[in-house]
């Protein structure tokens, strides 16, 4: 993607889980997923070794980003994985093969990354493949329990779905406003969540939706990837 591969799991229709019960984090908290923490140190670490791992990959594409639209992308990742592992946990399952051939391929594109970057890459770029694992088992246990014989692939991932589109409501899903996420329309998805109010342009660019490279450019070189 031009973007970058960070991006790649956000995006899916599995990171676009119904989030009805998002909500600001408390200080200090980037996200909170149900009695789950996850500091904005946490995050931001997490954002720089996402940078160092496809510094390389920039670099041939000739792409610079924001170090805030690095960060937002490590945020939906984080959150996925965190929402999966904890339904997973509510329903005694471990993650399966599908998530363990998604880790190994992640791990492959990881090879020639730096070393202290990769294991971070592998963890939330494999997001989506662990989301989609525990959707389908969630769904077969489901489907089970309501006496389903024989259903389809589209009814299984549809039933785990729909048990991962409710467990917000249940259990709560808060992202600080400063990461430009929340909920529309049942989505998690980049929004203008900035408290204050932007003044000029310069301004303006640091709170778009979509990556400016040419604001990306002319930030110092600590507020920039690429």
């Amino acid at each position: 993607m031009s973007k970058t591969r960070l991006m790649t799991a956000a995006t899916t229709v599995l990171a676009g889980l119904l989030l009805t019960g998002c909500g600001s984090a408390s200080p200090g908290v980037a996200v909170k997923v149900g009695d789950e923490e996850l500091s904005v140190r946490e995050v931001d670490a997490a954002a720089e070794r996402m940078c160092t791992a496809l510094g390389e990959q920039f670099e041939t594409q000739s792409t610079v980003l924001p170090m805030s639209f690095v960060r937002q992308g490590t945020v939906q990742l984080m959150t996925l994985r965190a929402q999966a592992m904890a339904i997973a946990d509510d329903y005694g399952l471990k993650p399966g093969s599908g998530y363990q051939d998604g880790v190994a391929e992640q791990r492959r594109l990881a090879a020639s990354m730096p070393e202290e970057s990769r294991d971070t890459y592998v963890e939330l770029t494999s997001a989506n493949a662990l989301a989609t694992d525990i959707v389908d088992q969630v769904g077969e246990i489901v489907l089970a329990e309501q006496g389903v014989e024989d259903p389809t692939t589209e009814e299984v991932t549809q039933a785990g779905v729909d048990v991962f589109n409710r467990w917000p409501d249940a259990n709560g899903i808060e992202i600080d406003p400063r990461y430009g996420l929340e909920s529309v329309d049942g989505v998690l998805t980049p929004v203008d969540t900035n408290t204050s109010v932007a003044v000029g342009e310069t301004a303006k660019a640091g709170l778009a939706t979509e990556p400016d490279t040419a604001f990306a450019e002319s930030l110092p070189l600590t507020h920039r990837c690429g």
